[in-house]
């Protein structure tokens, strides 16, 4: 019987054998990531803070640009230890602003490969909530007119190698579900109506009936459950580690933990992390997925031959 998940506060009494694994580890991030064994992690997923002035709890989120890409870069260099040789990193990240856009993908990318790491493909999640549009810029004349982001980036990496070594048994990903996710344009809702991260740096928030719904766990930027279930089921064998050193509400342990995954959540906010553990507990009263062999799946319809004129 599983034991229902609990808050490890860092650094903890013991660090023998596994004591990362299947935790919920509250503290500073990056300090518990060195802690962490190298090539111990399969899959890392994870989306930074956005730098846009979201109201996360315990960051401040308003950094001067450069200081910000300065202060990610040795989260990646930790990363980058703990994957194992072709293990991957999905990255996900939105357009800055409009005002004043950064080319934030672009400088991240740079980074990463900067490093060694191996960039696979972007992914496009497509998530067109626009309830409000008034960032125009120049209406209707070619002046200076905006273009709105209604999509995010998934930037995915690998260690050193293309390949994940690991037994085909546990290649749990279904032949549908392969065909679909290997179409790199993703339209996936988001998780708290109205998630436009840059238009919170654009505007003040609105008010009265209108207003988009606040995210009832309090984080103001959640991943929605199938984005990571698409990653993890795309990118992963069963049984494999899967690490997110910006865990949040825990999405990402949650969805690992439900397709027969280990997790390792990392979060400095003792709020975030009480929230993940909760998750947790409920998700442990169901039984994880099936593996892909006690799937029954459709069978594929046979190609008609073309007739042809005689």
């Amino acid at each position: 019987m599983q034991r229902t998940p609990e808050i490890l506060s860092f650094p903890p009494t013991t660090t023998s054998g596994d004591w990362w694994q299947n935790q919920i580890i509250c503290g500073d991030s990056r300090t518990i990531l060195q802690a962490l064994p190298a090539e111990s992690i399969h899959l890392a997923i994870t989306s930074p803070p956005y730098n846009v002035g979201l109201e996360y709890d315990g960051h401040h989120d308003q950094m001067p640009y450069e200081t910000y890409l300065e202060w990610l870069l040795p989260f990646w260099r930790e990363i980058q230890r703990v994957l194992v040789p072709g293990g991957r990193f999905a990255l996900n990240i939105t357009p800055t602003s409009i005002k004043d856009f950064k080319p934030v993908h672009y400088d991240m990318a740079a980074q990463l490969r900067g490093l060694g790491l191996i960039m696979r493909t972007e992914i496009l999640w497509y998530k067109q909530t626009m309830r409000r549009r008034t960032a125009w810029g120049s209406f209707r004349r070619p002046s200076n007119p905006h273009i709105i982001p209604s999509w995010e980036y998934v930037l995915v990496f690998s260690k050193g190698q293309w390949d994940l070594p690991g037994d085909k048994a546990d290649a749990d990903i279904t032949s549908e579900e392969f065909v679909k996710f290997s179409d790199g344009f993703w339209h996936i809702h988001p998780e708290t109506a109205g998630r436009q991260p840059f238009l919170k740096s654009l505007y003040q928030p609105r008010r009265g009936k209108n207003a988009p719904k606040e995210n009832a766990e309090g984080h103001p930027a959640p991943f929605p459950e199938e984005l990571i279930y698409r990653l993890i089921k795309f990118y992963s064998y069963r049984g494999n580690v899967v690490l997110d050193p910006f865990g949040g509400t825990g999405t990402v342990a949650t969805v690992a933990h439900r397709t027969g995954r280990q997790y390792v959540h990392l979060d400095r906010s003792e709020r975030y992390c009480q929230i993940a553990a909760e998750r947790l507990a409920h998700e442990y009263r169901n039984p994880p997925l099936p593996a892909v062999d006690q799937v029954v799946e459709k069978p594929r319809r046979k190609r008609r031959p073309a007739s042809r004129a005689d």
